[in-house]
Parts: structure tokens; C-alpha cells; sequence
């Protein structure tokens, strides 16, 4: 596990001009409430690094990589390995050629012809690549089975210049039990990977250590739920963890945190970082650790929107 020490994050991207409605909008840099504005966005970030400087062991997981740090000092594992984008790939192949098909009613498009085409090259290389991959015996097995059913269905579509939607809805069915094999296998891959690295982390911690380590996550945007780091983080670190996830919503204070659409490391720990200067600060000011969870205008807002379309919030399903 490579190590190296925790540097300053990379510079942001300049943002954007803003439009000419928001110019006039918004306050002028000059103007003294903008001043006194920006000092304090300034001190809130100050104090969000140095929470950040102080807190115990973090570990963020970014895509295929674990990060850990402790005490200054910056750490590297892999969260998978190639297997698990192996057969993630190759579920993608049926799935792929269900969406391309769906929609068409009888007789092949221009477009999806010249997709098909492709594809069914793309579809024959892939499968001749397998024997080199080292996947075990069964699990090749599936594979080729994926793809011979994939092309199959690609040859009989161009053949025949048509889409029956009857023999789609076979061909996808069909796939299920494969398809829902590799996700479990890539599951498995990803939780075998990541604890490997988290024990091996741990056994190099104190005992105090262990207590105040945390995880942030980073999830795509619209991330279904479940994700398996979060799941995983959830167990080991002692959370709530209720397995099929159907409520992931973790809340400021929590040991495990999902950053939603954040694949930039320095941001992921610095969200993490709000989230504990947040609670705190709420705990303090409102008397409700997870008060500045929510849009400080949130509560308000409910109560505006209530009395003016006489209609009660309906609690999450």
C-alpha cells in the first residue's frame, strides 16, 4: 500500500460568468454585505480544515481506490479488482441491446443498423479475449454464455431487417440468472477487496484509532441505493445497516457518509469534514445534531408552501 504525505488540494476551475439576470441579482463583489459575506464562507472553511487536520483516521472510497488518512500521512488499496469491472462489462451486453431494441416496433431503423453492426465485431473480439482473463472455469463459463446468447440475438436482427419484441422479451429473460450471478460475483469482489485493506489498516491502528474512524463514499448522482461501500462501511464501522438499504440517508455525526457525485478526493474528505463541523454546530446553535443537514430555509419553506396549496407533507414511503 503505497504512502506519501497528505498535500494541499489541487486548485478549482475557474466558475463560469455568471448571466446577465444573475449580475443583476446578486450583491456586487464591493458591496460591504458581499465583503462580509465571503468573510465568513472564508472562516467557515478555515475551521473545516482544521476540523478536518484533527479528526481521526478517515478512509474515502473513489471509484477502484481506497484512501486512508492518519496522522498526516496518506495511504493507498485497491477498493476491486479487474474481475469486478469484467463482469460488470459484460452485463452491460444484453442490457444494452434490450434498451438499443426495445423501443422499435417491427422493422430496423438506419440507426440502430449502424449501432448493431458494430457491436457484433465488439461482441466476437470480447469473447475471444476471455481465455486470457483467468476467470474460474464456472464463471467463464457464464460469461461465453452471455455473449453466444448476445451475438445470437444481434445475427437474428439483422437477418431478418426486424425486431420481434416476443423474442426479446425471451432473450432477456434468459439472461437474468447470469446477469444476477456476475453483479454478485462483482459484489463479491469489491467487499473481498476492500476488506482486505480496511483489516489490514486496522491491525496497524490503536484501539482509539478504530473507535473514531470514518468512511465517505463517493456515489454517482442519482446513486441507487444500496451501494456496496456503503453497505460495507456501514457493518464494519458498527452503523445501522439494514442490508437492502431502502432508507440510505446517512446524517451528520455517522461514522459513514455517501458524497454524492464527489469523485475528487480533496473534496470528498472535505465534505466529510461539513458534515462533523455541521453537526457540531448545529448541535450547539439549534440543539439538533442534524439541523444543518437541512436547508437552513427548508423548515420555513414546508410551512409556507403548506398554507399556501393547503396540502400536508406526506412522509417517504
Amino acid at each position: 500500500m503505497a504512502e506519501c504525505p497528505v498535500g494541499p488540494s489541487s486548485p478549482s476551475p475557474p466558475p463560469e460568468p455568471p448571466s446577465e439576470v444573475a449580475r443583476t441579482v446578486a450583491l456586487e463583489a464591493a458591496d460591504p454585505l458581499s465583503v462580509l459575506n465571503q468573510a465568513f464562507r472564508d472562516a467557515y472553511a478555515a475551521r473545516r480544515e482544521a476540523v478536518l487536520s484533527r479528526m481521526g483516521p478517515v478512509i474515502a472510497q473513489i471509484d477502484d481506490l481506497l484512501i486512508l488518512r492518519k496522522g498526516g500521512q496518506r495511504f493507498e488499496a485497491p477498493s476491486r479488482t479487474r474481475r469486478y469491472h469484467v463482469y460488470k462489462a459484460v452485463t452491460h451486453v444484453p442490457l444494452a441491446l434490450y434498451l438499443l431494441l426495445a423501443p422499435l416496433k417491427d422493422a430496423l431503423d438506419d440507426d440502430t443498423r449502424v449501432r448493431l453492426t458494430p457491436l457484433r465485431r465488439l461482441i466476437t473480439e470480447v469473447r475471444d479475449s476471455f481465455a486470457a482473463r483467468g476467470l474460474p472455469a464456472k464463471a467463464l463459463e457464464r460469461q461465453h454464455r452471455v455473449l453466444d446468447a448476445s451475438q445470437a440475438l444481434v445475427d437474428a436482427v439483422l437477418a431478418a431487417n426486424r425486431v420481434a419484441q416476443e423474442d426479446l422479451s425471451a432473450f432477456i429473460h434468459a439472461q437474468v440468472p447470469d446477469l444476477l450471478k456476475n453483479a454478485e460475483d462483482a459484489a463479491r469482489d469489491q467487499i473481498e477487496t476492500m476488506h482486505a485493506a480496511v483489516e489490514a489498516w486496522k491491525q496497524q491502528m490503536t484501539s482509539d484509532e478504530r473507535e473514531q474512524l470514518r468512511a465517505v463514499v463517493a456515489a454517482s448522482h442519482m446513486s441507487r441505493p444500496g451501494n456496496v461501500a456503503t453497505q460495507y462501511f456501514a457493518i464494519t464501522l458498527g452503523e445501522s445497516w439494514e442490508g437492502r438499504f431502502h432508507e440510505e440517508d446517512p446524517h451528520p455525526g455517522k461514522r459513514v457518509l455517501s458524497s454524492e457525485a464527489t469523485f475528487d478526493e480533496a473534496a470528498a474528505f472535505s465534505l466529510l469534514a461539513t458534515h462533523v463541523l455541521d453537526a457540531r454546530t448545529s448541535t450547539g446553535i439549534f440543539g439538533e445534531e442534524t439541523r444543518m443537514a437541512r436547508d437552513l430555509l427548508a423548515d420555513a419553506a414546508e410551512r409556507i408552501l403548506a398554507q399556501k396549496f393547503q396540502k400536508t407533507p406526506e412522509p417517504a414511503p
